[in-house]
């Protein structure tokens, strides 16, 4: 285990290390003391905010989970009560289809927490190789080492020195057994850490989650609510006070980022997102839905012709307005570019007075952008010229034009054109004829 996390608990070690420097830069006392357990709560705050962009790729996967589910809900019906091999292949293979057609992966949710757990057991055997590194004691592979990245027998004595409410930040639980103070200290930190999770889940199930009825997926992640806090009851008491401290402090982080999200980013289909698309209303129609009526009534003193230049400017003009207030707003505003600007503030003027059922995000963007693309495809297939049909003279004609410009040239144009005339003529003579043969032939058999 030591050797595969060695690179991690080197990263953790350098990372510590720099943060107390920049403490001890800022003013506080060198040594044991509150600078070592801040560095450890800026440890946290680094991987946190190293993480980000997993997290947006999380809440980005969520919302496209729940964009497919209606498809997703149409297939399993198809192979509803379907249990054999090919039936659960075919399955299989059109759900992985459904994901690569939305661009999301069900494993994207499981990421951060990927990514945290070997951090947080990095964590764990550094602290732990402290209190050996400050004894002299401490093996790697099973000989002697002086060092764990930047922290000496100098330095992990200084970390082993320094104490959160009394508890050295290297004891454990099971250590302090004997000291009651220390162990109320643990306690206390390890119920608050398991409450602070829960609360945080149970915040984003309950206002960041649409329902999904008994959806297994849903039940899943229901389930999670319960299990995770509990399993932190059980690790707590092997943790040592450093690793308590960083979960305590991720457990924070994770409350206020559940809490940003449900109120900047939450998810399709949940109270949430309701809350979030009323308010948004709300805002844009109370400054929309007055400037529109200015818009009319400035817009009927003009042209109605919409490429009137005239006209063409007054929407350029309007549509930048309208853009600096819908930015400010959240208002997708990356539209086409076969759009003219009087199409966009069309746009804008519906948004002003219908009903939103949706966010006009970059996803309401997106379905937009298709079904503009779609019906401007149906629009140029209707006015692309078919051609007539042309009549059997004027393919005789076409014919015999044709075999003459193939022949060796006998005169000038114009002689040319009166023998394509003459030789259409004797074609149709000659097709007469066949056919009354024909006729006599058929009479003469009765």
């Amino acid at each position: 285990m030591d050797t595969l996390l060695w690179p991690l608990k080197v990263a953790v070690a350098w990372v510590m290390v720099t943060i107390h420097k920049g403490l001890v830069l800022i003013g506080f006392p060198d040594g044991p003391g509150v600078a070592w357990v801040l560095s450890i709560i800026g440890l946290t705050i680094v991987v946190r905010l190293l993480i980000m962009p997993l997290f947006v790729k999380q809440i980005r996967a969520s919302r496209g989970m729940q964009l497919l589910q209606p498809e997703m809900q149409a297939l399993q019906a198809k192979y509803k009560g379907k249990k054999d091999m090919v039936s659960r292949q075919k399955m299989t293979e059109e759900t992985q289809a459904l994901y690569r057609k939305h661009k999301v992966s069900p494993f994207a949710s499981c990421l951060p927490l990927l990514v945290q757990m070997p951090v947080l057991f990095a964590m764990y055997r550094a602290i732990y190789a402290v209190k050996d590194l400050a004894e002299g004691t401490y093996t790697y592979s099973g000989q002697a080492a002086s060092s764990l990245g930047p922290i000496t027998q100098t330095t992990a004595s200084e970390i082993n020195g320094s104490t959160v409410f009394g508890v050295p930040l290297s004891h454990t639980l099971r250590t302090e057994t004997s000291n009651s103070s220390a162990a109320i200290v643990f306690v206390v930190a390890i119920i608050l850490m398991v409450a602070l999770q829960f609360v945080s889940m149970r915040l984003s199930f309950s206002r960041n989650m649409p329902d999904m009825g008994s959806n297994p997926m849903a039940r899943s992640q229901r389930s999670m609510m319960y299990v995770m806090p509990v399993m932190f009851v059980f690790s707590g008491v092997f943790f040592q006070m450093g690793v308590v401290v960083y979960t305590v402090t991720s457990s924070f982080w994770a409350l206020g980022q559940a809490y940003w999200t449900i109120k900047v980013m939450p998810t399709p289909g949940s109270p949430a997102y309701a809350d979030l698309r009323a308010k948004r209303e709300k805002d844009y129609q109370e400054w929309a839905k007055p400037y529109f009526v200015e818009y009319d009534r400035r817009r009927a003193e003009l042209p109605t012709s919409a490429t009137d230049p005239d006209v063409v400017a007054f929407n350029e003009k309007s549509l930048a307005e309208i853009r600096q207030r819908a930015k400010k707003q959240k208002i997708a505003s990356d539209f086409p570019d076969f759009m003219s600007a009087g199409d966009i503030v069309t746009v804008y003027r519906n948004l002003a007075s219908q009903e939103w059922t949706t966010l006009p995000d970059e996803q309401w963007m997106h379905g937009l952008r298709q079904a503009l693309e779609k019906a401007r495809s149906r629009k140029e297939a209707v006015a692309r010229p078919t051609g007539k049909k042309k009549s059997r003279e004027q393919r005789l004609r076409e014919a015999a034009a044709q075999r003459e410009a193939s022949a060796p040239d006998k005169g000038s144009s114009a002689k040319t054109a009166q023998g394509a005339a003459i030789s259409a003529a004797e074609l149709e003579r000659r097709r007469q004829e066949r056919r009354r043969a024909r006729r006599k032939k058929s009479k003469n058999k009765r």
